[in-house]
């Protein structure tokens, strides 16, 4: 992907000297602080070190490794394909590297080092865009590239596995595409790949339709039957595939609750995670464009809408299940700040230019750095110095339980039969390395528990589970992790016992090692 973006015509990509030195700079510099976080990531179990993504990202692993090993895409080898994955693109692209002979402790390394180049993409592409957008401004695309090569949800959901990163870059490649030249079928193309990504990409897509549209009515017909067409094939195919239109995660987070009280949840944590980041930049940008008339355009006005658009979405599925653990701005919105902090960079850049050209001549002459560079860092440090704090205490977020359930897997694969059949709540690591069928205990991978109703207060993915189903009729030989809920249901089963270390065993089962179990793995 980076080389393909470097290929691009040298109209798009040729800054001048000095923006090109700042460029280079900072890719060498993002470089290095990505290739630490990943390092910082691993651990060793047995004296081999291992990488691991984080338990979402797993689960898309699990099918992809499937599906590389000829078994389809599938859940559970030997059973019916499910769709636990919303993000069809990404996984396929997981299979692709499941080709290779890469061990199991180093697959999501190369993963994450793919997602580091993506990013890398990305910072070139929004660098770009800025310059596009003001061809003689010394300080937008500075700004607009700094502040995006450190936002800290952007970093972290890329580089521990997610497709946050390849589906923001994909939208702001068709962004760029758009704006700068007149390549229809090469934003087609794109659009179309972030749509097979995830299909919920959908919506920036339209948005960008619609910007073709109102600025060359012919130049967006092939965008829109690319989008149309492959939206449409996508869900063909998961419905011949799958037998269901929409993947069954799309029924566990979304359905069984009322849509009104899905969207409080969203509000809500959008208040509590989101505003820090967002808030600022929006009412900064909003404010220039109603001061600066002539930024009044359609570039403008996409951009906005591509940011308010995710964040919309975000509020209407109720938000994510990790903004307590991240402090920060979800994955969803994420994908969104990119067009706003480019939004923000236009605008100040605009300020700093008529300061510059006014009584503030001479101050600006004595300036030894562009002042865009010190202005980002501040904006850094707003919007996402705390994470970065708790990153620098407490290293990546949700890494401390991605590890233990690693372990846990590597435990259960060495003391329990291939043929042993494993109840989870967390459904991927443990799955992935301990490679035993697996029962999904909140539904991501099980249509019946994802297609019942909820229990309790909405929080997304973490509110459906029967039970009586799951663990009384299928009867696991194991259940490897707890829940809340799950306490006061083992209780009343006289059929499994704790091996104390948070791992329960069906007494009857001659498919696990109970002694060995029961010892510590941490």
């Amino acid at each position: 992907m980076m080389f393909f973006i470097l290929k691009l015509p040298h109209v798009i990509l040729a800054p001048m000297k000095t923006e090109r030195k700042f460029l280079n700079l900072l890719l060498a510099v993002t470089a290095i602080f990505y290739l630490t976080f990943i390092i910082g990531t691993s651990f060793v179990i047995n004296n081999e070190r291992y990488f691991t993504l984080v338990d979402d990202a797993m689960i898309s692993m699990r099918y992809a490794q499937h599906l590389a090993q000829g078994h389809g895409l599938v859940w559970n080898i030997g059973q019916a394909p499910v769709e636990g994955f919303t993000n069809l693109g990404w996984t396929l692209f997981m299979a692709f590297l499941h080709l290779f002979p890469v061990p199991a402790s180093k697959i999501s390394l190369v993963v994450m080092l793919t997602s580091l180049a993506i990013l890398l993409a990305n910072i070139i592409v929004v660098h770009k865009i800025a310059e596009n957008l003001l061809p003689d401004s010394k300080y937008a695309p500075a700004l607009a590239a700094l502040i995006t090569a450190f936002y800290f949800p952007l970093v972290f959901w890329s580089l521990r596995g997610m497709e946050v990163g390849l589906l923001t870059l994909l939208v702001n490649l068709s962004i760029l595409l758009a704006i700068s030249q007149n390549k229809t079928i090469l934003v087609s193309i794109i659009l179309a790949l972030a749509i097979l990504v995830r299909v919920d990409a959908l919506i920036s897509a339209a948005l960008i339709a619609v910007y073709l549209f109102a600025k060359n009515k012919r130049s967006a017909i092939v965008p829109a039957i690319s989008i149309i067409v492959t939206t449409l094939a996508i869900f063909w195919f998961q419905k011949i595939y799958f037998g269901d239109v929409l993947p069954i995660t799309y029924y566990q987070k979304v359905t069984g609750f009322a849509t009104l009280e899905r969207i409080r949840h969203g509000i809500l944590v959008f208040n509590q995670f989101a505003t820090r980041d967002t808030l600022f930049l929006f009412l900064f940008s909003l404010a220039g464009i109603f001061f600066y008339k002539l930024q009044r355009s359609r570039e403008a006005l996409l951009l906005l809408g591509i940011f308010l658009a995710q964040c919309a979405y975000s509020i209407y599925v109720g938000g994510d299940y990790a903004e307590p653990e991240t402090n920060a701005a979800n994955r969803f919105i994420t994908q969104g700040m990119p067009a706003l902090i480019i939004l923000f960079s236009w605008m100040t850049s605009r300020i700093l230019s008529d300061l510059k050209a006014g009584q503030s001549q001479s101050a600006f002459s004595t300036l030894k750095v562009n002042p865009a560079i010190p202005l980002a860092l501040i904006i850094l440090l707003t919007i996402s110095g705390e994470p970065w704090f708790d990153y620098s205490i407490g290293n990546a977020p949700l890494l401390r339980a991605d590890i233990r359930r690693v372990k846990l897997a590597m435990h259960i694969a060495n003391n329990t039969s291939p043929e042993a059949v494993i109840a989870v709540h967390a459904a991927g690591q443990i799955p992935y390395y301990s490679e035993r069928t697996t029962i999904d205990l909140l539904g991501l991978n099980d249509p019946i528990v994802a297609k019942s109703m909820g229990h309790g207060e909405f929080y997304p993915g973490h509110n459906k589970w029967d039970y009586d189903y799951s663990i009384g009729e299928l009867q696991p030989d194991l259940i490897a992790d707890n829940f809340i809920a799950f306490a006061e249901f083992i209780r009343e089963q006289d059929n499994y016992q704790s091996v104390g270390n948070g791992i329960y065993i069906r007494k009857n089962s001659i498919l696990v090692d109970a002694d060995g179990l029961s010892k510590e793995y941490r």
